[in-house]
């Protein structure tokens, strides 16, 4: 038998996991380098897709390149506006709890939450400019803003969230001795964000589906809802790193949010419902022509409930499935926000003197070249082709942003202490032609106690590798 050295048991439980995780790990190099090109890849063609159907939105007109009207002149852009907007704050929301609330054991996703808030944030801003219908209008806003109108509010607190979602993940990523104050911080903007959002909507008295003082509040809790979702999918992709104690909570906190909402949800609806306006019975008649969209915005989260809540002993899986659930329950809650505000009258009038009912006042369409109908009560809508694949354009921003923010954390994130230099210098007291592995005390074999001599130069070599890196 080749000769053998004797080391001690610590440094034998330190050594031989390591080289055999790292004897894997070289196996597997090019796989993962393989698994990592489908993102950027994907991100490639959602912003090709994108520019190429926006380009043509821009061409052709709004009227030829969207299914909007006067009547209906909020879209699909609206939707994912929101949408985006909701995962960026609540993953600030996120981060700020895991940072201000001392959650060590769900530490390693601060970073990733940081990334998703100013991936939400940025993509966001780029569905607004599509929904402009040209890249000038932004000029109007930018030189003369409105001090009184909510849209106003709603670009200050979008660039100011996107400012401090930077310093954020430069704080986060440096570990600054002043990450808690950049969190309080961006607690802050990330819920101001939202409140302005919701009084974007709240404050519009002619549309009475948003006429509410749930719409703020709800907005808030949305934020939430679909931060934790993106938290409770990622960490259960990367469930090694959590302990399940953490995972379990995330599900917890997730379920939490979305009762509340629910309840919120419901509230509104009974506020419609036992309002007795005719406004209000045209907000539940344009409600009841979506009646399937509504039933997924409160039926998919519903479900998520009881999925998160029933994976006790392997929470992965279901915080997988949970989590697609709120994404896609999400979305429809946010297309939601459009189809009963603006697929009902606005304004109602009597036809004399006399009591009578209220009778809808028909509105200009502007589409009476394409359909013939210069006035209409109210108008359907249906996002073409063309607005569907422009939709990809912020999303591929917001991935791209991602994977960019990953790749710049990575890049500046300070270091941190670790074993890697007691491994090699380990490594070399056990690298021979044929190295047994024997306790100190008992003198027998650990692990099987055999480290073969490709095995430990394998190891070093990737040692030398990573820390030249």
């Amino acid at each position: 038998m080749a000769r053998a050295r004797r080391v001690t048991w610590h440094q034998a439980q330190g050594v031989l996991p390591a080289f055999q995780a790292r004897r894997g790990g070289v196996a597997m190099t090019q796989n993962v380098q393989h698994a990592k090109k489908w993102p950027i890849i994907l991100t490639v063609v959602f912003i090709a897709v994108g520019c190429a159907a926006w380009i043509c939105q821009l061409t052709m007109g709004l009227l030829v390149g969207s299914g909007m009207s006067n009547t209906f002149a909020w879209g699909l852009m609206i939707a994912v506006f929101a949408f985006l907007v909701g995962f960026g704050a609540g993953s600030q929301f996120v981060a700020c709890y895991i940072v201000l609330g001392n959650r060590h054991d769900l530490m390693p996703y601060v970073k990733t939450a940081q990334v998703v808030a100013l991936a939400g944030a940025i993509g966001a801003g780029v569905a607004i400019l599509i929904d402009l219908g040209h890249p000038a209008h932004i000029m109007a806003m930018l030189m003369g803003p409105n001090p009184t109108s909510p849209l106003t509010w709603d670009m200050i607190a979008l660039t100011v969230f996107i400012v401090i979602a930077i310093i954020n993940l430069i704080a986060v990523a440096r570990q600054s001795k002043l990450l808690k104050f950049w969190m309080v911080l961006g607690l802050i903007s990330a819920f101001a964000l939202q409140l302005v959002e919701g009084l974007l909507f709240a404050l519009m008295e002619a549309r009475i589906w948003w006429h509410s003082f749930i719409m703020p509040i709800d907005f808030i809790v949305v934020a939430v809802v679909c931060g934790l979702a993106v938290a409770v999918i990622i960490c259960a992709l990367r469930h090694d790193e959590f302990k399940p104690e953490a995972l379990h909570d995330l599900s917890f906190l997730l379920a939490v949010a979305i009762i509340i909402h629910l309840a919120l949800a419901v509230i509104e609806l009974l506020i419609v419902c036992f309002g007795g306006s005719a406004a209000d019975g045209g907000a539940l008649a344009a409600l009841g022509s979506v009646w399937l969209f509504y039933a997924l915005e409160l039926g998919l989260p519903l479900a998520a409930v009881f999925v998160l809540l029933r994976g006790k002993n392997d929470p992965t899986k279901n915080m997988l499935i949970g989590g697609v659930l709120v994404v896609v329950g999400m979305f429809f809650h946010r297309l939601m926000l459009l189809y009963p505000a603006f697929a009902s009258p606005t304004l109602y009038v009597p036809l004399s003197n006399e009591p009578s009912p209220s009778w809808p006042l028909p509105a200009s369409t502007g589409l009476y070249d394409h359909t013939g109908n210069a006035f209409e009560i109210a108008q359907g809508y249906i996002p073409n082709f063309f607005e569907w694949a422009s939709m990809l354009l912020p999303l591929g921003v917001a991935l791209a942003v991602f994977l960019v923010g990953t790749w710049f954390v990575g890049r500046i994130d300070k270091p941190v202490s670790t074993t890697s230099a007691q491994t090699f210098d380990a490594s070399h007291a056990v690298a021979s032609d044929e190295a047994v592995v024997v306790d100190e005390i008992d003198d027998e074999p650990i692990d099987g106690g055999i480290v073969d001599k490709v095995a430990v130069k394998e190891a070093v070599a990737t040692d030398k590798k990573e820390k030249s890196q």
